[in-house]
């Protein structure tokens, strides 16, 4: 069956649906989409016309199978139920995943026979980041707790254990005896430090000290930490900051936080130097102050990050490094200690290319 929807543009019935915020959508008995609202447009990127005579099937993002839509289905058209409601991932004109809370129902002719189906979509991008941010702080909470109870539990034995085995070493002349001890006092202090990010992770705001810093000279603190590394492999490393950009920040966080990224971009260029790449190498530091926002750049000529691992590049414990070269808890210290300070991060990666981190932090210049 079909039919042919009539639009009176003095209806109400018309105006409301036509100017409703959520998405909405009518298709005949066939499946074939007749009426398409504005607010269903802006969502999907599709135009008016794209839609009308097409199927609802060109939204499908491939997240629910084939029997999640036969289900649906059947409780649509079971008197008994006669309606469906329900979350689902639909898919953009331009590929983007909009996850919507979608009902679906069914209207009758004069004939109380089915003419057609309309779909009500409510999105829910802004709930789904939302739920992911508080399910990352409950993360970060049991990983504080964890981390308090490690630093008590095991950083007393830890002491002990590696001042018995400096003890050791200060009694024995047997080179594969103070071999094996420094091995030991080596592991001692890797599991130290591991103890210590974990803190650093689910460290409180409380213990902020925001002031006005000189971005310039904080910069030039670490590649004067960093900058030997980079000239043994030689790799350029250039600044190019303006000497009186200032910023709201932490001081010793902002250090970790360029620490941090620098010393993973050191990594990407070394592992692009060992795979043979004999392309020039780069490290550069830039900034550029926008209205009350400092964006500044770390961007390097490394080995890049594949599509799947940027999804999981802030999560705890994810790491791309061999075993025994990284934690994984690197870039989700930077991301935590950027949100203390009231600040933001993101990136953008090529694979065999580069990446570059942008931090965007607050100016401490007056306006």
């Amino acid at each position: 069956m079909s039919f042919e929807f009539a639009v009176d543009p003095k209806s109400i019935f018309f105006r409301c649906v036509e100017d409703s915020g959520e998405a909405i959508m009518i298709s005949d008995t066939q499946g074939t989409l007749v009426y398409v609202n504005p607010a269903w447009c802006k969502a999907y990127g599709y135009t008016k016309e794209e839609a009308i005579g097409s199927s609802p099937k060109l939204l499908h993002s491939g997240h629910q199978p084939q029997e999640f839509y036969q289900e649906m289905w059947r409780k649509i058209l079971n008197p008994s139920v006669g309606t469906w409601k329900g979350e689902l991932v639909n898919k953009a004109k331009d590929g983007t995943l909009v996850p919507v809370q979608l009902t679906i129902t069914p209207f009758k002719d004069d004939d109380q026979q089915i003419a057609g189906f309309m779909g009500i979509a409510a999105n829910m991008s802004y709930q789904k980041e939302l739920e992911t941010k508080i399910t990352h702080q409950d993360r970060l909470a049991s990983i504080g707790l964890l981390a308090s109870g490690l630093a008590h539990e095991v950083g007393t034995p830890l002491g002990v254990i590696r001042g018995r085995a400096e003890f050791l070493m200060m009694q024995t002349d047997n080179p594969t005896m103070t071999k094996n001890l420094e091995l030991i006092t080596s592991q001692i202090d890797r599991i130290s430090k591991l103890i210590r990010s974990l803190l650093s992770i689910s460290r409180s705001v409380s213990e902020l000290n925001i002031q006005t810093l000189n971005l310039h000279s904080v910069a030039e603190e670490i590649i004067d930490l960093v900058g030997q590394n980079l000239k043994e492999d030689s790799v350029q490393i250039t600044m190019e900051i303006a000497e009186n950009i200032m910023i709201k920040a932490d001081h010793a966080r902002l250090q970790q936080v360029f620490l941090n990224l620098i010393v993973n971009s050191i990594y990407a260029i070394k592992k692009d130097i060992e795979q043979g790449k004999k392309r020039p190498h780069f490290l550069k530091i830039s900034a550029l102050q926008t209205g009350s926002q400092v964006d500044i750049r770390i961007q390097d000529s490394g080995c890049g990050i594949s599509p799947e691992n940027m999804k999981k590049l802030f999560k705890p414990f994810f790491t791309t490094k061999d075993v025994g070269e990284g934690t994984g808890l690197g870039l989700a210290i930077v991301a935590q200690l950027m949100r203390e300070m009231g600040g933001k991060i993101s990136v953008e990666s090529k694979l065999n290319e580069g990446t570059t981190f942008t931090l965007g932090i607050i100016s401490g210049q007056s306006y």
